[in-house]
């Protein structure tokens, strides 16, 4: 049973919307007269449903808009129609089919799926979920098989709306689930398919009639009970069957997801599936929806506490080996203890780190378990700054200094010392501050150097490192590629719609003329007639030929068109891959530093993968001065180039026009580039990968070439020829 809202508080009623639709007719479009409903074959009553329309919908019975995101407003699963949901109770309509045909709603289907009560769609599939569950799940977990390091962030990719609601009207039509195939949608496309048909649920996999009950549950760890499984798991047991069936089959789908991951040996937390899901699976009724802000780590618990320790019928993977032993701090004796200062003790603290930035705790904490905490100087003289890690993210606490020496986070500050405050809350939990911060201060971060490892242990990190290289420089390789021919793409579409700009100019100057012809026939003698007539058929004849030209054009730019958002779309979503495996990479790469093992052999390691000369410093990079760089570049191929240092900067010697030019690389704050505005490179390396897919004529017009070749992968002409000596400036040019 609904709740309508009074005539004042409903939309389609308030003056101030009256007011948006005055340009729009107002009159209802659906007969109103019970007489003329029925002469159009009206039958029965409307079988109402709340739906979430994916584009903007006008009411059926008022004509004015139905405003929102979602839930926007009732449509009838039998003839369509919609409806505010006052306007539904205020005003009798029959449903009539064949008179509501003409207006239904390009959202419309006569079965559709999306926003069916999930009881109705898994017994007319006869499936343990929803068939579109099904088909979504499979194509998912296939596409993860082979992108294994992807397979827990899967659901975390951005997709467009656009291509969603294009997946979501082709399944609306399907008659026959066997037939469907997704295959040509990307995967990112079906996962925000499956969040929005879950989203979309009248009642969600977990009934809403049954928040209160997982709720109070969830918060029983707050009052002392450490495991709330079996409790979660009674609740589970009581639900109802198709809800029980789709929960099971869901969370099955979740650990094969866990288990891919887990095979790629690429660490990624389950909070990428939690944080997405806990609300898609669980909320409150829509009269307390506002309780989800305050619920949110509840929601973040249960989901991660049943898919650990539920039963799905899916093992999840092992868990990871225990961690080595940190080094002791030094032992203090307590004579010592009793006349060392509060900050002397401090500076002893193996998880003090005093004056860091925020950045490098970033880099610190990373990855870490939740737990995990460190300590540094806060901008505040005196006060410090407590950064744990907690549900994936880091959380800042700030810690404050009284003028007679106490320590705390609120007033009144009780510790003698920063020491003292965390030994207490390495015992006590933080959720008596903040009821989201459920954890102890469990892990330090020591700035001591960590133990070292065994042989076996460190072998395993090389063969990490190398399997993390071989992803990122493939999810590279696929990414240039695709950027290649997209830049491809974009020029060849600028030249067509040129082109077509030129052939509406053409059919607009051929039918001014056909029609000044029109208006002058009575005007003609009979005697320049047929010749007039001759004339306007071939006039006819050339502009019908330049209409087809005209409309093959479009077809192709249609065509092109399609295909490069195609490609920004592969793009945008490789992007946030290559950024992951690159932080994962450097982690690594710090991590054998860390231990011992030589920049050398990390190189070697990465380039064992590495098959793209440009990747490799020693192609490209020499140190020689000018002369020696014109001789190993006399005879080369136009964008043969080395880099070489000279003084506190580096100088591209590049081949150009048959000549050997000089292009100073400038550093600005540990960024490089060639001039003012263009120091936006990490390092040298980013800047040639970077001018071997663009031209430098951007700084300099005469210098039309990319760095394409590098001296040691080609072999040189001629030695000891002297080319003419010429010293490009940099500049960034207006054109």
């Amino acid at each position: 049973m609904y709740e309508f809202p009074s005539s004042s508080q409903c939309p389609c009623t308030s003056n101030e919307f009256s007011q948006l639709c005055d340009f729009y007719p107002q009159g209802p479009v659906y007969p109103s007269d019970p007489m003329e409903a029925a002469s159009c074959g009206a039958s029965s009553e409307h079988r109402f449903a709340e739906y979430s329309f994916s584009s903007m919908q006008r009411c059926h019975l008022c004509d004015k808009f139905l405003y929102g995101l979602v839930r926007q407003g009732l449509q009838c699963r039998e003839c369509g129609m919609c409806s505010h949901r006052y306007c539904s109770s205020s005003r009798t309509s029959e449903c009539n089919v064949p008179k509501i045909d003409r207006l239904r709603r390009p959202s419309f289907t006569q079965n559709s799926s999306f926003g069916a009560e999930l009881g109705e769609e898994v017994s007319k599939c006869h499936l343990e979920a929803p068939w579109i569950i099904v088909k979504c799940t499979e194509v998912i977990e296939k596409w993860c098989v082979d992108h294994k390091s992807e397979a827990l962030s899967v659901y975390r990719i951005f997709a467009k709306t656009e291509e969603i609601n294009e997946i979501k009207a082709e399944l609306n039509l399907v008659n026959d689930p066997t037939q469907v195939n997704l295959a040509p949608f990307n995967v990112h496309c079906v996962a925000g398919a499956l969040k929005k048909y879950l989203r979309e649920l009248p009642n969600p996999v977990i009934p809403v009639d049954m928040y209160d009950a997982v709720m109070a549950v969830a918060q029983q760890r707050e009052h002392g009970s450490s495991d709330i499984t079996k409790s979660l798991v009674e609740l589970i047991t009581a639900l109802p069957g198709p809800h029980q069936s789709t929960l099971r089959f869901l969370m099955a789908h979740f650990i094969r997801l866990w288990k891919i991951q887990h095979e790629s040996e690429v660490d990624d937390g389950l909070d990428k599936l939690s944080h997405v899901f806990c609300h898609i699976l669980l909320r409150p009724p829509w009269e307390k929806i506002i309780e989800i802000v305050d619920n949110t780590k509840y929601h973040i618990d249960i989901f991660e506490e049943l898919l650990k320790n539920g039963s799905w019928g899916e093992a999840p993977p092992p868990s990871p080996p225990t961690r080595p032993p940190r080094p002791q701090s030094p032992i203090i004796s307590s004579e010592h203890l009793s006349v060392m200062s509060a900050e002397e003790r401090l500076k002893e603290a193996e998880w003090y780190w005093g004056n860091l930035s925020r950045e490098e705790v970033n880099e610190l904490l990373r990855d870490k378990p939740d737990g995990t905490f460190l300590v540094r100087d806060s901008a505040t003289q005196g006060d410090y700054t407590l950064t744990i890690r907690k549900g994936g993210t880091n959380k800042l606490i700030k810690i404050y200094h009284s003028s007679e020496g106490k320590f705390g986070f609120v007033e009144p500050l009780t510790f003698n010392s920063v020491v003292d405050l965390i030994q207490h809350y390495s015992n006590i939990s933080l959720s008596i501050y903040n009821r989201t911060l459920d954890t102890k201060l469990l892990y330090p971060v020591s700035k001591n150097k960590a133990a070292e490892l065994d042989t076996d242990s460190l072998k395993e990190e090389c063969k990490k490192l190398q399997r993390i290289n071989a992803e990122y420089l493939t999810k590279m390789h696929e990414y240039d590629t695709h950027y290649e021919e997209h830049s491809k793409l974009s020029q060849e579409l600028q030249l067509k719609h040129q082109a077509l700009d030129a052939f509406k100019e053409t059919v607009a100057v051929f039918e001014e003329q056909m029609e000044l012809h029109r208006k002058h026939q009575r005007d003609v003698s009979l005697h320049d007639i047929q010749k007039l007539h001759e004339n306007y058929e071939l006039l006819k004849s050339r502009c019908q030929s330049i209409h087809e030209s005209k409309e093959k054009l479009e077809t192709e730019i249609n065509r092109k068109t399609t295909l490069n958002r195609t490609l920004i779309s592969d793009m945008n979503s490789l992007r946030p891959e290559i950024k992951r495996l690159h932080k994962q990479r450097e982690q690594v790469k710090k991590f054998l530093l860390d231990q011992g093992e030589q920049p050398d052999s990390i190189d070697a390691i990465l380039l064992e993968n590495d098959r793209d000369p440009l990747l490799h410093e020693k192609n490209w990079f020499v140190n020689c001065v000018r002369e020696q760089a014109e001789r190993l570049l006399a005879g080369t191929k136009d964008g043969t180039f080395l880099i070489r240092p000279k003084d506190h900067v580096h100088v591209l010697s590049i081949m150009c026009n048959g000549k050997v030019g000089h292009c100073i690389i400038g550093n600005n704050e540990g960024r490089f580039g060639f001039s003012e505005g263009f120091y936006k490179f990490d390092d040298v390396k980013d800047l040639v990968l970077h001018y071997h897919r663009e031209s430098l004529k951007e700084h300099n017009g005469e210098l039309d070439t990319k760095l394409i070749y590098p001296v040691h992968c080609q072999t040189t002409g001629a030695q000891g020829q002297a080319p003419s000596d010429i010293y490009l400036k940099m500049r960034p040019t207006t054109s």
